[in-house]
């Protein structure tokens, strides 16, 4: 890297902004979405949301993208869904675009497919069906350029703990450390270029992380832990279940959670709206079935 990017990174990180969008208790914001365009010191961000089958879901992803507080973001949605296709008149509404693929596309094609239509300089992995606080991504840049400025170096960045929500047990739980969720891997889409996602159905976050490691980008932790929710829903009604339902271990997920400790209450993490949507999924969840 020139010492001529090094100065405009540290340019970028001084003029990082600081202004917070104030909450308020919908999913949805009336106003229109406007974009300030990115200029030499300022990245562009393109928020790549791959989804298939998951239409209530899917509205509060929209909803945590229209909510985040750093303004130089794009959005991408790659859909492959059969059932419940993703409607394109929403994801306009918050500002982004809409890629259909065929059904059973693997999630490391679809991601390609995304950031190949990607305008900004940085690249945040965005998952369906997990919550992102309004200050995640802001979070995220703003670690990613201070250490772009400190090493000089190639980085790729990520939770290194985060947050389980069970919504079943409406319980919240701590991952062991250095456990990173792909959903939340952020990297240039120069570094992308050089070595893309692998065309797999499954684990396709966890190969990027070390392909990129191996040609050189440094590991970049970022300590945002309620700034994002892993959000556990199996036997939820009409959406897709998880594709993570195993550890390597051959053990289930939700049984790796009991052994973990409890958080928080949703209640002191979410803000009103998104509590409103995930009791009435945990109610459906857990309503007695008809025989």
């Amino acid at each position: 890297m020139s010492a001529r990017m090094c100065r405009n990174l540290g340019k970028a990180q001084a003029n990082l902004s600081k202004r917070r969008c104030g909450r308020r208790d919908v999913g949805r914001v009336d106003a229109p979405v406007v974009m300030a365009s990115s200029t030499s010191n300022t990245p562009l961000v393109s928020m790549v949301l791959t989804t298939r089958d998951r239409p209530r879901f899917l509205q509060v992803a929209l909803a945590c993208y229209q909510h985040q507080t750093y303004p130089l973001r794009e959005l991408i949605v790659i859909d492959d869904g059969d059932q419940f296709p993703a409607d394109e008149s929403s994801v306009e509404a918050v500002g982004g675009q809409l890629i259909r693929m065929t059904t059973g596309t693997p999630l490391g094609t679809k991601l390609n497919r995304g950031i190949e239509e990607a305008q900004g300089w940085l690249c945040q992995k965005m998952d369906d069906d997990d919550w992102y606080g309004p200050r995640f991504l802001e979070t995220m840049v703003s670690a990613f350029m201070r250490s772009r400025l400190k090493v000089c170096r190639p980085a790729i960045a990520f939770l290194p703990s985060f947050l389980f929500f069970e919504l079943a047990c409406w319980e919240v739980r701590r991952s062991v450390g250095n456990n990173v969720p792909g959903a939340t891997l952020m990297f240039a889409r120069e570094d992308w270029e050089q070595r893309p996602f692998r065309a797999l159905h499954q684990d396709e976050d966890v190969w990027f992380l070390l392909d990129q490691q191996r040609q050189g980008l440094v590991a970049l932790p970022v300590l945002a832990l309620e700034h994002f929710l892993a959000v556990r829903h199996r036997g939820a009604v009409r959406d897709r279940s998880h594709t993570w339902t195993h550890q390597l271990d051959g053990g289930t997920l939700e049984n790796y959670l009991k052994q973990r400790p409890l958080y928080r209450r949703p209640e002191d993490l979410l803000p009103t709206w998104a509590l409103n949507f995930y009791r009435r999924l945990h109610n459906e969840m857990i309503a007695p079935t008809e025989n």
